[in-house]
C-alpha cells in the first residue's frame, strides 16, 4: 500500500498527547497518536487540499483515539483486517482506534477536497481495530 504522506524531515512530524483541534499549519504532517491517557483529535474545518496522516504510536489502553470531522464527512475505505468496509453514504464523521484492538503501527491518511474528508490510506492490523461511523 502506498504511503503518500511519509517522508521529509521532522517539521512534518507531530506527537499528539492531548486532545486537540488541528490547525491548516498542521496539514500534511505525521500525526503520531502517542499517550496512556487516549483522546479526541478534530480535524479543521474542511478546506480543499488539507491532508493528514494518524499513525498509533502507543496503543490504546483504558479508552479509544478518536478523530473527528466538525462539518461535512468521511467517505473511503480501509483495510482493517481481513475486512474493507465501505463509508460511500457520507454520514460517517468519527474515526475511532479502539481501546484493545488497536495496535501500534495501524495509520489513516485523510484528504479533503474542501466539503469532505476521504480516506486515501489506511490500515489496522485486525478488523476491530479501528471503526468509522
Amino acid at each position: 500500500m502506498a504511503r503518500p504522506f511519509l517522508g521529509g524531515s521532522s517539521a512534518g512530524v507531530k506527537d499528539l498527547t492531548a486532545a486537540s483541534t488541528l490547525s491548516v499549519a498542521d496539514s500534511g504532517k505525521v500525526l503520531f497518536l502517542n499517550s496512556s491517557a487516549e483522546f479526541a483529535t478534530t480535524l479543521p474545518a474542511p478546506s480543499k487540499g488539507l491532508k493528514f496522516s494518524f499513525v498509533v504510536k502507543a496503543a490504546p489502553s483504558g479508552a479509544s483515539y478518536t478523530i473527528v470531522t466538525p462539518s461535512g464527512a468521511i467517505l473511503g475505505s480501509c483495510a482493517q483486517g481481513n475486512a474493507v468496509p465501505d463509508m460511500s453514504d457520507g454520514s460517517d464523521t468519527i474515526i475511532t482506534f479502539v481501546d484493545g484492538s488497536a495496535v501500534v503501527g495501524d495509520r489513516i491518511d485523510l484528504i479533503c477536497d474542501g466539503t469532505n474528508y476521504y480516506i486515501v490510506g489506511g490500515l489496522a492490523k485486525v478488523g476491530a481495530g479501528m471503526t468509522i461511523s
